[in-house]
């Protein structure tokens, strides 16, 4: 097969390509809305005129220009939704406080010191007037008992003062900003007990209302019945997708064993349901219309389940998916699931291009994708009659299949890889599907007593069991290999050789062979950079509010300078990502003196944590390049000003707020000398080095 009879057999693939390329070069750049429109207008004519004449049809030449056409107008609409989709995030924002108004639009989660949930804002009141508006807001409502008590559909009044959402701006920490872009968010506030207020319940009909509450009454079906602390929290995220108040302990060790996957209600749960319901009503294919009864059957299954789930995106994207593979065998034009994907992806993205850069869209995609490519060539290998060892043969290389297509992503998001994948699918996916009918059973059942009862202690004692297996197969030596990275460039190459693998193994031609050659020279490329560059002296004063944390890189050596009060979470979340992404493998630490020199190549750099009677003294004495402020060491800033003018100042993200107030003001902001960590996001700069 060439790549062209491939875009012939699957033709929705030529549709979702361009529009692919259209959304991610909407992301890098901003292209104006009319030259996508001419765009647009532009393939649409020519598609126009190719339908018009028999001649350009039948023209085997124009081919090409077709395709051309095809792609000018889907590259165009990727720009245009994309575009439309970001200019419905904006909303009007002031330096002083504002009046919201909007319901509510997920369950409240418990944070340390607040409630934080997702506004759905309907109207700002600017200048005494009422203004339409169409956005979403993070908001984050000071903890008391109101707050706990709010839902799904809520109508709220808030005063607070919207802010754009940034990032604390360190180097490969994890981007927060663009995450909550993907969730159409741009904004968050925060508001105390006094500065808000309830206006309306959820009385309006909303299919997500009712969702929320179905799924919030199988919940407590589940509890009448038995379930709690960890056998409760587990059987809700599996079955339900519901994983607030989940121990941190309990994520940890799923996905450490591999398995965290099947506590995300996402692509594989719907696809058990899929598989087990097709399973089970395959009969009907026998009957004349029989086929459009079952394709009815299992749409209807599904997006009940997708509505049992509370309707997250997760399963409404899989759902959505699984759909037009069922649509695509009940019209019997199942002749490429490659099509019926493409088709899924196409009609999703264009409802919200956003989608493409979730984590959960890339991994659901590219599983189903590796699966049904690599798992009939892995089928083959080995021919076993017994029944239940071939269904075991079969879910290893589903599982083998999967993490091909999906270990670089693993890498590159959470950085470690699990080595017991394998053994902890037989255990999860068996027992999932087991679990999710016996649920449904139990939901069924409920208003019996003595058989629910049952059913509770058949799943209570189930859960437990597959969480046993879990752990210990978590504390196998080297269950999971950790400090794993890969660069975007890495990423991008990585799958550049996994499809040219797939070009070679498919169409068998020399070009594909040329490619996976170039492809591997380039994957190599910057660690032959890296290795012929000389090494830099690096200065990183990171945005870790609360705490100081500073850097010094030189290579592949780090030294990184912390209070006492440095947590391993703080670490995880910082110096963790950094370490792995510049790839340094010898890390030292040590603890921050009240007032420490470092000297670095031709460098002196002074890091001041109090006021002190000798420290214009010691200044002058060393003559810094660089000094940094951090707790009290505000105090010394105007000394500092007045006696080293071309001194370079960073304030880190320690200082104490009283005293920001006290010794900052807004003339500050125009020094050129001055860095506030705080509100720029972590202090970079490369040192002198030593001749």
């Amino acid at each position: 097969m060439t790549f062209r009879e491939l875009l012939r057999q699957n033709p929705f693939l030529r549709l979702l390509l361009p529009l692919v390329c259209g959304v991610i070069l909407s992301d890098i750049v901003s292209i104006p809305q009319i030259l996508n429109w001419i765009l647009v207008l532009f393939g649409l004519l020519g598609v126009v005129l190719f339908a018009l004449s028999e001649k350009l049809r039948k023209s085997y030449s124009l081919r090409s220009l077709f395709g051309l056409f095809i792609f000018i107008l889907c590259f165009g609409f990727g720009n245009i939704r994309y575009n439309d989709i970001q200019s419905q995030m904006y909303l009007p924002i002031s330096k002083s406080k504002i009046i919201l108004k909007g319901r509510v639009l997920d369950t409240p989660a418990e944070k340390g010191r607040s409630f934080a949930f997702v506004l759905d804002v309907q109207s700002i009141k600017v200048s005494d007037k009422w203004q339409n508006v169409l956005g979403k807001t993070m908001i984050y409502l000071q903890k008391d008992t109101k707050a706990r008590e709010l839902g799904i559909g809520d109508l709220l009044v808030l005063k607070t003062e919207l802010q754009r959402v940034k990032n604390a701006g360190n180097p490969h920490e994890f981007d927060y900003a663009s995450y909550l872009k993907t969730q159409h968010i741009l904004y968050s506030a925060y508001a105390d007990s006094l500065s808000w207020k309830q206006i309306g319940n959820a009385s309006d009909f909303s299919i997500k209302v009712m969702a929320s509450k179905w799924r919030d009454h199988l919940l407590s079906i589940y509890r009448r019945n038995g379930m709690q602390n960890e056998s409760f929290d587990i059987l809700a995220a599996l079955t339900l997708g519901y994983k607030t108040g989940m121990d941190p302990e309990i994520k940890r060790t799923w996905g450490d064993a591999g398995a965290m996957h099947v506590l995300a209600v996402s692509g594989l749960h719907v696809g058990i349901i899929y598989m087990i319901m097709n399973y089970l009503i395959r009969f009907l294919a026998r009957f004349k219309y029989g086929r459009y009864l079952q394709g009815i059957l299992l749409l209807l299954t599904l997006w009940t389940y997708a509505l049992l789930t509370g309707m997250s995106p997760s399963v409404m994207r899989s759902a959505t998916m699984f759909s037009f593979i069922v649509i695509g065998k009940a019209l019997k034009r199942d002749g490429s699931i490659y099509n019926s994907l493409a088709i899924s992806a196409f009609f999703l993205l264009l409802i919200d291009p956003f989608l493409l850069f979730t984590v959960g869209f890339q991994f659901s995609y590219l599983a189903v994708v590796s699966i049904v490519f690599f798992q009939p060539q892995f089928d083959k290998l080995l021919y076993i009659g017994n029944p239940i060892l071939k269904k075991l043969w079969q879910l290893t290389t589903v599982s083998l299949a999967a993490q091909i297509g999906t270990f670089p992503l693993a890498v590159y998001y959470f950085h470690q890889f699990p080595s017991y994948f394998l053994l902890s699918g037989y255990v999860v996916i068996t027992m999932a599907g087991i679990l999710i009918y016996l649920s449904a059973l139990l939901l069924i059942l409920s208003p019996i007593g003595i058989l629910s009862e049952g059913l509770g202690w058949i799943l209570r004692n189930l859960v437990e069991g597959m969480n046993f297996l879990i752990v210990k197969i978590q504390a196998l030596p080297g269950s999971v290999i950790r400090e794993l990275s890969l660069s975007q460039y890495q990423l991008l190459f990585t799958y550049f050789l996994l499809f040219s693998l797939i070009a070679l193994l498919s169409f068998k031609r020399k070009k594909a062979v040329y490619a996976f050659v170039v492809i591997l020279i380039g994957i190599q490329l910057p660690i032959t950079i890296r290795i012929f560059q000389i090494p830099k002296n690096e200065m990183l004063v990171f945005n870790s509010k609360g705490h100081s944390v500073i850097g010094f890189v030189e290579g592949s050596k780090g030294l990184f300078l912390v209070d006492g009060k440095m947590s391993s979470e703080i670490s995880d979340r910082i110096i963790q990502p950094f370490v792995l992404k510049e790839n340094i493998n010898k890390i030292s630490f040590d603890t921050l003196r009240p007032i420490d020199i470092k000297l670095v190549g031709k460098d002196v750099v002074a890091i001041i944590g109090k006021r002190d009677n000798n420290l214009e003294k010691i200044l002058k004495l060393i003559q810094p390049d660089y000094i940094i402020l951090r707790l009290g060491g505000l105090q010394s800033k105007k000394m500092i000003t007045k006696e080293f003018p071309n001194c370079k100042m960073i304030l880190d993200a320690s200082i104490y707020s009283g005293d920001r107030k006290k010794y900052l003001s807004k003339e500050n902001e125009g020094e050129t000398n001055l860095f506030d960590v705080q509100n720029n996001g972590a202090y970079f700069c490369v040192l002198s080095t030593v001749n």
